[in-house]
């Protein structure tokens, strides 16, 4: 699987990104996932999957309540630099993005 170009100066401000251990440690190819991080707190991770009759690359955003701690899960898209924004998003105005389950 081909990992996005990450630009660090688009990120929004504070965010980081850093790459996830695998969940899975005995898969033989584990797709790449990524933690962010806002000012030092883990607020969501991101999940690279693929439909395997397409080519397109999709990202799972997963944003965690900065009150409750759980995990919200959010939307997929093509678009990695946009899950980034919106896990942002979702953890200064958690009341935009309800927990679904």
């Amino acid at each position: 699987m081909q990992l996005p170009a990450i630009d660090h100066d688009q990120l929004p401000p504070g965010v980081t990104l850093t790459r996830a251990a695998p969940r899975n440690p005995r898969a033989r190819f584990p797709p790449p996932e990524w933690d962010v991080w806002l000012d030092g707190h883990r607020i969501g991770h991101i999940e690279q999957w693929k439909i395997r009759s397409c080519i397109t690359t999709f990202y799972q955003a997963t944003g965690i309540h900065p009150i409750t701690e759980k995990p919200v899960r959010l939307e997929s898209d093509p678009d990695f630099m946009g899950r980034v924004e919106l896990i942002a998003m979702a953890w200064r105005f958690p009341d935009r993005y309800p927990r679904r389950f």
